[in-house]
């Protein structure tokens, strides 16, 4: 039988209990989570985005090269991964089947520089041999590279932040973090 206060009845278990606390808690951090995202925009991601779409075009690249084996004497363009300040991908050829996305400043608001693991370079058209790793055309000849160290990609965003890609002398590909 509920008690009587001052002409009033109060269940014995009023109030709330320790699973609905936390669940309205829960619940409150989730929206303001999403609501913090919304709020600082995003670009402070830009950097991390755009180099986890570097290291998915470069390794699309790197396995259509390991398929189509470079000519040094007239190598294929379109099977290259061409870095420069501005752009990261393969060339837009028609013929080719296998061609993949770039990144752009125009359209992705991004910047590179290559570092070939002894030289930085403005620009570079990296091929990949049958076992994927990576080499350039010199004089006519695959001259393999980053193999002192890995060879990096800075990915600057709009923001000033920024991200970095390794290619190691077997080719293996990742976000720098190994």
């Amino acid at each position: 039988m509920p008690r009587l206060y001052s002409g009033k009845s109060y269940a014995k278990n009023a109030g709330f209990t320790l699973i609905e606390l936390i669940i309205v808690i829960v619940l409150i951090g989730i929206i303001s989570v999403t609501a913090a995202s919304r709020l600082f925009g995003r670009s402070g991601f830009d950097a991390v985005l755009a180099r986890d779409q570097a290291i998915s075009i470069a390794r699309q690249i790197q396995l259509v090269g390991m398929n189509s084996p470079v000519t040094p004497a007239n190598p294929n363009s379109c099977l290259a991964l061409q870095i420069s300040t501005t752009e990261f991908g393969s060339e837009n050829c028609a013929s080719n089947s296998h061609s993949t996305r770039k990144l752009t400043f125009e359209n992705d608001m991004v910047k590179f520089a290559f570092f070939d693991g002894a030289n930085s370079h403005t620009s570079a058209a990296i091929y990949f041999d049958m076992l994927g790793r990576p080499s350039v055309v010199q004089h006519q000849q695959l001259q393999r590279i980053c193999t002192a160290s890995n060879c990096q990609v800075t990915i600057t965003s709009r923001n000033g932040e920024q991200a970095n890609l390794c290619i190691n002398s077997e080719g293996f590909i990742n976000d720098c973090t190994l």
